[in-house]
């Protein structure tokens, strides 16, 4: 029983490490919008934000590029939260870096100021290399 006990937490282990690598060879994701904004580009790097556990708090340093053929009041912001990250003035592209601190994955979007309309959207996701740190346990035992 412990041998195939093992067996599975080896081949589970393997599976988590195969996903994560996957996870990270790929580079910057590109989005873009459909309609007036067919152009418009919002990236993120680096992808994804990996924590060792489900549910704890990973950290990471992400950069945002964007782009757009128009000038005008753009911002960034944390659609998940709801929060408005950077604005800039007058401008077709910019850049934002700031360390992401979160157990769960992270929509964002950019939107010209004060607007709720997104141009284009992006997504930093969290990912885990195992499920949880905690064993069910149970109030009885057979053996």
């Amino acid at each position: 029983m412990k041998t195939l006990l093992s067996i599975k937490t080896l081949a589970w282990s393997l599976v988590c490490m195969i996903v994560l690598i996957s996870l990270l060879i790929h580079g910057p994701v590109y989005a873009a919008a459909d309609g007036n904004y067919a152009t418009a580009q919002l990236s993120v790097t680096p992808k994804p934000c990996v924590a060792l556990r489900k549910g704890q708090t990973c950290y990471l340093e992400v950069t945002f590029n964007w782009q757009h053929p128009t000038m005008n009041n753009y911002c960034l912001v944390n659609v998940t939260t709801n929060k408005t990250m950077k604005c800039w003035e007058q401008q077709a592209n910019g850049e934002f870096s700031f360390d992401f601190q979160s157990s769960m994955s992270h929509d964002f979007a950019l939107r010209q100021q004060a607007s709720t309309i997104d141009i284009v959207n992006t997504t930093i996701p969290v990912a885990w290399v195992y499920q949880s740190s905690k064993r069910a346990k149970s109030t009885w035992r057979l053996f």
